[in-house]
């Protein structure tokens, strides 16, 4: 997809509680591909307090798309500053952080470090952050249920009929708009069924909802950006 490294962190998280040292219950699992001598740099030096990239990922539920050179100019300290000059230096330094909340305090992180220019990042797709988005939440579950996490099972979907067929006209790529036109309902009638669908799968949301129907096998996706098509099961 021409991203160069990727990042992962997946953890329960403390209730009531922003990820960042100290909320997790459980000792986060951290998968990457980031240089060695980098890992332990900042490992060792804990900076992951200090990051401005990784606070600002914390405090959203929304995809971030970041470049370290932004927060190099807002750098008031000079360990931030020395923080961000090292990250270019190894090239971690442009890319986009998907965060994921599940229910019970589930929480993974994934982070697409892009390896081109920074022209060719900002004219990236919506289609392209969108593949990010359930590629990243796709494979959170996965790892979850391999690892022993519990997840929601099948036979515990309790999705009404008119819910899931809403989030199938989502997984095909309607919009809102253009599924009260297809079921001939009003569009608060459209967010009302998205939003308990949400509230059933314990996600907050809509690609992590079809992420998880994707993962139950109720949704099967053809393909990514180039095919945007999706087959209903």
């Amino acid at each position: 997809m021409g991203f160069g490294r990727i990042f992962y962190v997946g953890a329960k998280l403390v209730p009531d509680a922003h990820p960042g040292p100290g909320s997790f219950a459980e000792t986060p699992l951290i998968l990457c591909d980031y240089p060695s001598d980098w890992i332990t740099h900042y490992q060792t030096n804990q900076l992951a307090l200090i990051d401005p990239v990784i606070a600002d990922c914390n405090i959203s539920r929304k995809p971030q798309v970041w470049n370290v050179r932004d927060y190099l100019a807002q750098a008031a300290s000079e360990p931030e500053q020395r923080l961000l000059r090292d990250a270019i230096d190894v090239g971690v330094d442009k890319g986009i952080s998907i965060p994921i909340y599940g229910g019970s305090g589930d929480y993974g992180l994934v982070t697409f470090v892009w390896d081109g220019s920074a022209r060719e990042m900002e004219a990236l797709t919506a289609a392209m952050l969108q593949d990010c988005t359930l590629v990243a939440n796709h494979f959170h579950l996965t790892l979850r249920n391999k690892i022993g996490t519990e997840f929601l099972m099948q036979e515990e979907l309790k999705l009404t009929a008119r819910e899931l067929e809403v989030l199938k006209w989502v997984a095909a790529g309607k919009t809102q708009d253009e599924i009260s036109e297809i079921l001939t309902v009003s569009m608060h009638t459209v967010k009302f069924h998205i939003y308990n669908a949400h509230s059933k799968l314990n996600v907050f949301s809509t690609p992590h909802a079809i992420a998880k129907l994707v993962y139950l096998g109720i949704l099967e996706p053809a393909g990514f950006t180039g095919n945007k098509t999706w087959r209903m099961v």
